[in-house]
């Protein structure tokens, strides 16, 4: 039978997050992933529950939907799985004294993940192999949602502002693995989803970062209520995690933050990064973030 027929799609408690039920990531055909990329296109958060994905059956997965960066070393030396240098691993376990991922177990802010590159990656996946007992919720907050929402004065104002996104901090708050402060990226604080087509806020995270107007001049007050109109609970989702979920995010037109955990809790996560869709699945005429 057509895996396109075999799943279906749950809506979570937010209106932009659904769970896909019945879909085995490990054996998706061609006509599964369109029925995901189009749920993808109106969910920009998708959970599937339930998988146990291998290292080289969550690189296939990924890469039906483009192309991938390196792991990032997030604050470590290396964050990459042994021979997986596409897999990242988020974790706070340490193997003779020495942490075998990044992020550790403390509170993650608000982020996507690498806005200070010039063209920042567009998904990412992420699967969870170990988790504690209680903690390390992920919380995502839907810029597309709260585009639309913007009062029009604001709306106005944010149409012609640029965001300076600094490389040198992790979401964290550690400094990333040698970078300096004041090195990054500046982009349009309104940018064109490649995914659904839609316009959306691209914030970035607030710690470093600045907006500049239309004018070029450094507008605190409009980074300020730019954050305080997007940090609402009308645009956020709440994830639970259980082991073997596997979450994919739209990372341009969502941000994402972590719940600190017990220290002495184990948690495991294996996580890939797509630098750019395959041109399948892009939006007809989606301009680049």
């Amino acid at each position: 039978m057509d895996q396109a027929v075999t799943f279906a799609f749950r809506p979570l408690p937010s209106s932009f997050a659904a769970e896909a039920v019945g879909l085995d990531l490990g054996v998706v055909d061609e006509n599964a992933l369109r029925v995901l990329v189009d749920a993808w296109r109106r969910h920009p958060v998708l959970v599937i529950r339930g998988q146990d994905l291998d290292p080289a059956e969550q690189l296939a997965f990924s890469r039906s939907l483009g192309a991938l960066d390196p792991a990032p070393p997030f604050d470590v030396e290396n964050s990459a799985l042994e021979g997986f240098p596409e897999i990242a691993v988020v974790s706070n376990v340490k193997r003779d004294g020495k942490p075998i991922g990044g992020l550790g177990d403390g509170e993650l802010a608000w982020h996507s993940d690498m806005t200070f590159l010039p063209s920042p990656p567009v998904a990412c996946v992420l699967h969870a192999r170990e988790l504690p007992p209680t903690g390390g919720d992920t919380l995502f907050l839907n810029l597309r949602a709260a585009w639309r929402g913007l009062p029009e004065d604001l709306r106005r104002r944010t149409e012609v502002a640029q965001i300076f996104h600094d490389r040198a901090y992790t979401s964290a708050g550690t400094l990333r693995n040698g970078a300096e402060p004041g090195q990054g990226t500046w982009h349009k604080v309104r940018i064109n989803d490649p995914v659904s087509g839609e316009d959306s806020l691209l914030l970035g995270r607030r710690r470093n970062s600045r907006v500049a107007g239309g004018d070029g001049r450094d507008d605190g007050a409009l980074l300020e209520a730019l954050w305080q109109h997007a940090d609402r609970p009308e645009y956020i989702y709440r994830h639970a995690w259980r082991p073997g979920d596997v979450l994919l995010w739209n990372n341009l037109v969502t941000m994402h933050r972590r719940d600190a955990f017990a220290a002495s809790a184990r948690r495991l996560l294996h996580r890939t990064q797509i630098r750019r869709l395959d041109r399948r699945w892009e939006w007809q005429g989606a301009s680049a973030a």
